[in-house]
């Protein structure tokens, strides 16, 4: 999870500082009553950062099962069964927080995907190429839709729009009949959502020290994409015009200075239907990088790369890709990487650990993320990974 505007400083001492605190405490306890110890003594936020815009991202991936057979890293296949992905960001440009005028489409946007995916890879001639087919059904599917006007610097225009899709009804889910409706139905629910598409990888082997390659994530599949026909819709308008507010009733006292033609509001309710007919793609990435291995040793590699992303889960749908990592394998026994990138709209500064004991591979990675550089190295947002691996 990240953001750009409130940071772990902001709230908590140095991690640095709370271990010496900790270590200078006489017990748990005086450390524990004294708050001091673990909270800054000053709570500051500068609310400029909040005002230039604020946008908060989540993720989630559970991947419960993957088999991989490896044969002699010159062919391989695997299974990945029922993978877990939950995505979503909460954006509100600085023209809406500031009152610029503008016109900006903006809010929330998220998914839940269900996957079983089938990763290949083999060599043909020095080309070494991984495929990635899966299939996917989207459980949930929200774009952002709320737009925002300024009008002649004093009128505000709110317009929104939101729509949740689902491969199942989504009437009463939020009461007892939730799980009726997705577990009522699960041939209906597979056969109404289920989408496919594939991940591609090409590398190639320059020098022997330099090898460059194209990763393309999630490319569409024609006419085969998900189509989810259940939705939930909320739409509505509000407005806010300062012209018309009446000062004189506001300084004597007397009648109302904020008529309807200052403040109105327009909501329907929830409307439920199931003839959406809405076509739903995963995210789309396309990366080029290169592998430079350092005095020709496979121990210590740089990689860097470039791409892009197209994801409609956001309310600007294109984004650029990239970064640079270090990765040290010491005989592909103990592998460590270092790298800071820009993935899925936000900066990693990640630290990740992988020991393969052959048939069982553990994984743990730490990073801190944030949609600005700066704020990435500051603590607004964390991420942490641990995967267990079987295969040969």
């Amino acid at each position: 999870m990240a953001n750009n505007a409130i940071a772990y400083g902001d709230f908590f001492q140095s991690p640095f500082r709370i271990l010496r605190n900790l270590i200078d405490a006489g017990s748990f306890g005086e450390f524990r009553d004294v708050p001091g110890n673990y909270y800054v003594d000053r709570i500051s936020i500068n609310l400029g950062d909040f005002f230039n815009s604020f946008v908060l991202n989540f993720g989630l991936d559970v991947a419960p099962l993957s088999i991989n057979i490896n044969v002699r890293d010159r062919w391989g296949f695997g299974l990945d069964l029922a993978h877990v992905n939950a995505t979503g960001n909460l954006s509100i440009p600085g023209n809406v927080l500031s009152l610029r005028e503008a016109e900006e489409l903006f809010g929330m946007g998220g998914a839940v995907f269900l996957e079983f995916g089938i990763p290949v890879f083999f060599h043909a001639r020095r080309f070494r190429v991984s495929l990635r087919p899966a299939a996917y059904i989207p459980v949930l599917y929200v774009r952002p839709g709320i737009t925002y006007r300024m009008v002649d610097g004093h009128r505000i225009e709110l317009a929104y729009d939101m729509r949740i899709f689902s491969p199942f009804s989504l009437e009463g889910i939020l009461g007892a009949g939730a799980m009726e409706n997705i577990a009522g139905d699960p041939v209906g629910l597979a056969r109404n959502g289920l989408g496919y598409d594939i991940s591609l990888g090409v590398e190639y082997p320059v020098l022997p020290w330099l090898s460059v390659g194209v990763r393309l994530v999630n490319i569409p599949l024609p006419f085969l994409s998900a189509r989810l026909d259940h939705y939930a819709r909320l739409e509505g308008s509000a407005f806010f015009d300062s012209s018309n507010i009446d000062f004189g009733s506001m300084v004597d006292g007397e009648g109302d200075p904020f008529g309807d033609d200052v403040l109105g509001f327009n909501t329907s309710p929830f409307v439920f239907g199931t003839t959406a007919g809405q076509t739903i793609r995963r995210p789309f990435t396309m990366l080029l990088y290169a592998n430079y291995r350092l005095l020709g040793s496979r121990i210590v590699s740089l990689v860097p790369s470039l791409g892009f992303s197209i994801n409609n889960l956001y309310a600007r749908i294109a984004s650029p890709e990239g970064g640079l990592s270090a990765r040290f394998d010491f005989a592909n026994f103990f592998v460590t990487t270092v790298g800071i990138n820009y993935n899925d709209r936000r900066w990693r500064n990640s630290l990740d650990f992988a020991l393969n004991l052959r048939l069982l591979e553990i994984g743990v990675g730490l990073s801190m993320q944030s949609p600005e550089f700066v704020r990435s190295f500051q603590g607004t947002g964390f991420g942490v990974s641990l995967g267990v691996r079987t295969g040969w």
